[in-house]
């Protein structure tokens, strides 16, 4: 005898206990999917502006290497930094469209720095004058570009009267933290002595005392600031 096999229907199954249920796809209606949507399309703007601010660069002049106060700005020196500055900030720099030649620095630039306006100007700008002074030996420790030194002198004894009836003169301070805008080693290349010149920046007032005491071939005496020098290099 056969038994007849027909199909379960949902019904039946409702009938059995557990009801069957039919997941339907999402509509565009369906208030979910229009929150995905709209949190999906806010990612991409959010994204697309990050790019678009990253991509956004000022390019400044930045010094290459250390520069001493007094010294002409030349290509050398400098090289272009690609920044993020608002217009404001961009605005205190100098820009890399604007060409370098001529420009005399006000003040020891480190390298690295990006260029300011009110460091740089013309001759004419600068309230002191570089001079070169002759040290003998060895430089000392601290003696760099940007570095600041107090300026003494040990006057050369009378040749007419060497013994000195009064005693050695005293050392005298010319001048107090100066700054170091280049060192040469070896007196330049053509001279024959020894030791090293060292261009200093010599307020005005100053610098009739100091060019006496070059002329007269007097000991002078350069004696490093302490803390001046961390960001000083040699030239």
């Amino acid at each position: 005898m056969r038994t007849a096999v027909r199909p379960v229907r949902g019904r039946d199954v409702a009938d059995g206990g557990a009801a069957t249920r039919r997941v339907s796809a999402p509509s565009w209606r369906d208030p979910r999917f229009l929150v995905g949507v709209v949190l999906v399309l806010a990612g991409v703007v959010a994204g697309a502006r990050v790019v678009e601010q990253a991509r956004d660069t000022v390019g400044v002049w930045a010094l290459s290497r250390p520069v001493g106060a007094g010294q002409t700005l030349t290509a050398a020196d400098l090289t272009v930094a690609e920044v993020h500055l608002d217009e404001a900030t961009a605005a205190t720099y100098v820009s890399a469209g604007t060409a370098p030649g001529g420009l005399v620095a006000l003040r020891g630039l480190a390298a690295g720095e990006l260029l300011p306006r009110t460091s740089v100007g013309g001759a004419d700008d600068l309230t002191a004058r570089p001079v070169t002074v002759p040290v003998a030996g060895a430089v000392p420790p601290g003696v760099a570009v940007g570095a600041l030194v107090d300026v003494w002198v040990v006057p050369a004894p009378d040749p007419a009267d060497p013994g000195g009836a009064d005693g050695p003169s005293a050392p005298e301070r010319l001048v107090e933290a100066a700054e170091v805008s280049a060192v040469v080693d070896g007196g330049g290349a053509l001279s024959a002595r020894g030791g090293a010149d060292v261009q200093v920046v010599v307020p005005q007032g100053a610098l009739p005392a100091v060019l006496q005491a070059v002329s007269a071939e007097d000991d002078l005496v350069l004696v490093p600031v302490p803390g001046s020098a961390a960001a000083g290099t040699r030239s």
